[in-house]
């Protein structure tokens, strides 16, 4: 099974989540040859020996679970392809897991559908987001803090919202030349 990296960003995020975040942030920066990956949040963190057994499969924090694939698939793929792949956390400080993978390997899982993967965890988490889409050019970013403060008592949820974020996130990665596909 090939996931994309709209599989792997939302997967961190129920992480954040279930650790009790009320903040993630999302980069997404193409560096030269790479892809550099990485999610933020501070939410409970965790202790050297569980940073050490992260990307381990047979290793998970879920209660009623014996296995974590998520971290471990994507540690796999960064690995296998010549990449990296780091997990930073401390106890109440916080996880930031980073991955860098080569941009043109032929085996990079593709971005995937990253505003359809991404607006919804947005709208309807309960933390906030801040996702940042850059490369050496330019650099396009999203705050739902701010977001929400410019729109007073309308909600993230609105139709109206979502369909011009969408447009907006869209736009963003045409404007970087990313596609899906990629």
């Amino acid at each position: 099974m090939v996931e994309d990296l709209a599989f792997h960003l939302a997967d961190l995020v129920a992480n954040a989540v279930r650790a009790g975040a009320k903040r993630v942030e999302i980069e997404l920066a193409r560096e030269g040859g790479e892809l550099a990956l990485a999610v933020r949040d501070d939410g409970a963190g965790m202790g050297p020996e569980e940073v050490r057994r992260a990307g381990d499969p047979f290793f998970t924090t879920k209660p009623g679970r014996r296995i974590g694939l998520g971290l471990a698939f994507l540690r796999q793929t960064a690995e296998d392809l010549g990449g990296s792949f780091c997990v930073r956390s401390a106890p109440g400080q916080g996880t930031c897991v980073e991955a860098r993978l080569p941009w043109a390997h032929p085996d990079r899982p593709p971005l995937g559908d990253l505003p359809g993967t991404l607006l919804p965890l947005v709208a309807t988490s309960p933390v906030e987001f801040r996702l940042i889409f850059r490369d050496h050019r330019q650099e396009w970013r999203l705050d739902t803090r701010e977001l929400k403060k410019a729109l007073g008592p309308v909600p993230l949820t609105e139709p109206e919202v979502l369909s011009f974020l969408e447009r907006e996130m869209r736009a963003a990665l045409a404007a970087l030349g990313w596609k899906e596909e990629e």
